[in-house]
């Protein structure tokens, strides 16, 4: 068959490798223009030229693969551009985050080793209370992403069953350790009456116990100097810890509400001063 080249010529004149155009092939993005059916062997077409062109500069912008496929089976211009558009949403969302992160880097190199200001700590009994809840499962580099849409579902269906909010929703972190694959975080909502469980929401009970507490003022990348705070004062107060650690969002994120005005209680639940103390290897269990 003439006109056609050989996988080699038609990876060095794109610029694409051969192991690139195979794996195109097997997804679809860019087949060959004939496949000989003995040898296996690969031909393309000097028409291929542009679609491949396209894919390269598409990846080059870091378009994923599965919209690169979208882009090229739009119907039509507005279909790809929506696609692109939200490529570029993205981008710019990361790009934010990045100068965010650069801004912050200053600070923390000039003076590694300082704490912001100890927060005030707190006891307070928190009563028996029945709740809504429901249980998400995600590594903590995931964990923002996964709170929004987990509180979505457990309103929704509170608001489904007529059960309004008795209080300020939080979560509780039932996995002791953060740098696990997989955190299992509690979402709750303090309720009145027990909601029925459905496939979004399960009844639960929040016991009454004692609790050693913060409140974090504005957003959560600074969050940590409320949580050493509660380590200061549980060490201070030769306290032990009676259960997984609970966020209370007194203020929480909503549209119009700036994150200087964001209010979360930080608090752990923590044995009485006259209480039986446990030995150091069952303090997390």
């Amino acid at each position: 068959m003439t006109g056609l080249m050989p996988i080699g010529v038609f990876a060095r004149a794109t610029r694409l490798s051969v192991r690139v155009l195979r794996n195109y092939d097997r997804l679809g993005l860019l087949v060959p223009a004939w496949v000989d059916p003995d040898t296996g062997y690969r031909r393309y077409s000097v028409d291929q030229f542009p679609r491949a062109g396209l894919v390269r500069r598409l990846r080059e912008l870091e378009v994923p693969l599965p919209e690169i496929a979208e882009i090229l089976a739009a119907d039509t211009p507005e279909q790809a551009g929506a696609v692109i558009e939200r490529h570029r949403e993205r981008v710019a969302a990361r790009a934010a985050r990045l100068d965010e992160i650069a801004g912050r880097l200053g600070a923390v190199l000039a003076e590694p080793g300082r704490v912001s200001g100890w927060l005030e700590v707190y006891e307070r009994w928190s009563a028996a209370q029945p709740t809504a809840r429901t249980l998400v499962r995600t590594p903590l580099s995931g964990l923002a992403g996964a709170l929004a849409p987990g509180f979505a579902r457990l309103f929704a269906g509170l608001a489904e069953q007529g059960i309004a909010p008795a209080g300020p929703a939080g979560t509780r972190y039932l996995s002791d350790d953060l740098d696990a694959a997989e955190l299992e975080v509690e979402l709750f909502v303090p309720v009145a009456r027990p909601p029925r469980p459905t496939a979004t929401i399960a009844a639960g009970e929040r016991a009454g116990c004692l609790l050693a507490a913060t409140v974090h003022e504005g957003g959560y990348d600074d969050i940590a100097t409320a949580y050493q705070s509660l380590g200061r004062w549980i060490a201070e107060q030769d306290r032990v810890l009676a259960g997984p650690a609970e966020e209370r969002y007194l203020v929480p994120p909503a549209p119009g509400v700036p994150m200087a005005a964001l209010r979360t209680e930080i608090a752990w639940p923590v044995r009485p001063p006259s209480g039986p103390s446990r030995p150091a290897d069952q303090e997390t269990k």
